[in-house]
């Protein structure tokens, strides 16, 4: 039985997921989260305590399990996004699946070299002899095809300290995604039947993602996360983080015209606040930062129809969802995990778990022999940091 990990290191928690594979079936195992430690803004500032972070889950969560391969999400601070478009010549006259994989890999080779080391690939669209972009470019008929790609990079070093986090623990192999990855996989975008676009509300920024026709058509990366909540009641009511934060959790409301009054007893203290104040810090906060979602999908041409799933720890929230449903307009909806069998359900609804969960699907894809027998082996994205 082969066994694959996978790890979400976020600023506030990390959450690592155990699955095995049989077949095309998932079977979650069992997964883990903690308090982050040693980690600032999505980047690692203190190796030793993320090391030690891992050890304690992998300790948890692994024990004598061979671990062929670890997934590992890496945050948008350190991650450098371009897009890129290539063009290839359509071998048979009809685009097969071996086009697809020389424009992967066309793609790959133009970013070889220097500091920067290629860490996932996405299309983002498909066009034949410069036609219209479509989603779906097999069995269709032309001279060449123009794909534009989603690149992610990511330092050469950054990524081998990554790596040198996990020595010693007898797994086989490291490999690296964009949060994004995680997303589409955790969703199963290529079946969705509809459009949709994806809001994950994170403890230090916001993630807005779009998918169109099965595929990723844009991502946006927002500076200011639900955090900023917990420093605004800080400053509102004279409090300790601490104390901020407890009474978020506990008692946090996003709306305050359905909030019903009551006193709350403020954590390790005689005091009290009303409720409905608390819930008129939290909405105000959390007005402005759905304000920069809703500018980012109405740029986007996001169809007021089409849904928006919520997911990150901030998606906890009470009302937030309600919030999101007035300001904008579109339906909105929880995240869950598809394609993965789990003891309980409510583990693939669970918002911290999401980019995990995904992880688990990921896989490196390598391909098969053309049918007039020439083998395109296309080198593992990331085999060139690590001599795989």
């Amino acid at each position: 039985m082969g066994w694959t990990a996978s790890l979400d290191m976020g600023s506030e928690k990390m959450v690592m997921a155990l699955a095995s594979g049989e077949g095309s079936v998932c079977h979650l195992k069992g997964i883990k989260i903690m308090a982050s430690q040693g980690i600032e803004h999505g980047v690692i500032k203190d190796k030793e305590k993320v090391r030690m972070c891992i050890r304690s889950l992998m300790s948890e969560l692994m024990k004598d399990r061979e671990i062929e391969v670890m997934n590992v999400a890496l945050s948008g601070a350190v991650l450098r996004i371009v897009e890129r478009r290539i063009v290839v010549p359509i071998q048979k006259k009809v685009v097969e699946q071996s086009d697809l994989f020389r424009a992967e890999q066309r793609c790959i080779d133009a970013y070889g070299g220097g500091q920067d080391e290629v860490v996932d690939i996405l299309p983002v669209g498909y066009a034949i002899d410069r036609g219209e972009m479509i989603a779906d470019p097999l069995g269709r008929s032309g001279r060449n095809l123009e794909v534009t790609y989603q690149v992610y990079l990511a330092d050469y070093d950054y990524l081998a300290d990554i790596q040198g986090l996990f020595e010693g623990s007898g797994i086989q192999e490291i490999e690296f995604y964009p949060a994004v990855r995680a997303y589409a996989e955790a969703l199963d975008v290529e079946r969705a039947e509809r459009d949709f676009a994806l809001v994950d509300l994170g403890a230090m920024g916001v993630n807005v993602v779009l998918f169109r026709d099965g595929m990723l058509e844009y991502e946006a990366h927002l500076p200011i996360g639900v955090r900023t909540i917990d420093t605004d009641t800080m400053a509102a009511f004279a409090l300790s983080f601490g104390q901020a934060r407890k009474l978020k959790h506990e008692y946090g409301q996003a709306l305050r015209s359905i909030c019903k009054n009551k006193k709350l007893p403020i954590p390790d203290t005689r005091l009290t606040l009303e409720s409905r104040d608390l819930a008129t810090v939290i909405q105000s906060r959390c007005e402005e930062l759905l304000e920069g979602v809703i500018f980012q999908l109405q740029q986007w041409g996001f169809d007021v129809e089409d849904p928006v799933l919520l997911t990150g720890g901030g998606s906890r929230l009470q009302d937030v969802d309600e919030l999101l449903r007035r300001m904008s307009g579109h339906p909105v909806e929880s995240a869950a995990a598809r394609r993965i069998q789990a003891p309980r359900e409510e583990v693939l609804r669970t918002p911290e778990y999401l980019v995990a969960l995904g992880l688990l699907l990921c896989a490196r894809q390598e391909p098969k022999e053309t049918p007039n027998g020439i083998g395109e082996k296309i080198v593992r994205r990331i085999g060139k940091i690590f001599g795989i």
